[in-house]
C-alpha cells in the first residue's frame, strides 16, 4: 500500500461549509480507489475558507487522471469545493483538481462531482 496526502479546500462563500459525510475517489492510470469516507478531524472540518488534510492508504494508482468528491447531504448540505490537491508521498508528485463548484441538492442538484486532469 502507498500513502497519499490530500488537501481539500472549501470556498470562502457564505454557507460554503458542510457537516455532511464527505467521500473521495481517486483514479489513476494503474488503478482506482473505492469511494473512501473522510472522517472529520473536528467540528471545524469542511468549514468555509478552510483546508482539511487527510492521509489515505491505497495501492499505487500511477499518475492520477480523475478525482471524484461528494457528500451525503445529511447536515448543512450545501458545500462549495474549490480544490482537491493530492500528493503521492513516495515520490512527492502532486496533482490539483479544480472543482470550483457547489455540491448540494438545493445549490447544484447534485451531491458529487468528478474532475479530470
Amino acid at each position: 500500500m502507498s500513502s497519499y496526502s490530500i488537501w481539500i479546500k472549501t470556498g470562502e462563500q457564505a454557507l460554503a461549509g458542510t457537516d455532511s459525510n464527505v467521500f473521495i475517489q481517486l483514479f489513476g492510470v494503474n488503478a482506482r480507489t473505492d469511494s473512501i469516507y473522510l472522517p472529520p478531524e473536528d467540528v471545524f472540518s469542511f468549514e468555509e475558507g478552510s483546508t482539511d488534510k487527510f492521509v489515505l492508504e491505497a495501492p499505487d494508482l500511477g499518475d492520477l487522471t480523475r478525482c471524484c468528491i461528494g457528500q451525503d447531504g445529511t447536515a448543512d448540505s450545501g458545500w462549495f469545493v474549490e480544490t482537491v490537491r493530492v500528493r503521492y508521498d513516495a515520490s512527492g508528485k502532486e496533482w490539483t483538481f479544480r472543482f470550483q463548484q457547489w455540491l448540494g441538492l438545493e445549490e447544484a442538484g447534485t451531491l458529487s462531482a468528478c474532475v479530470d486532469l
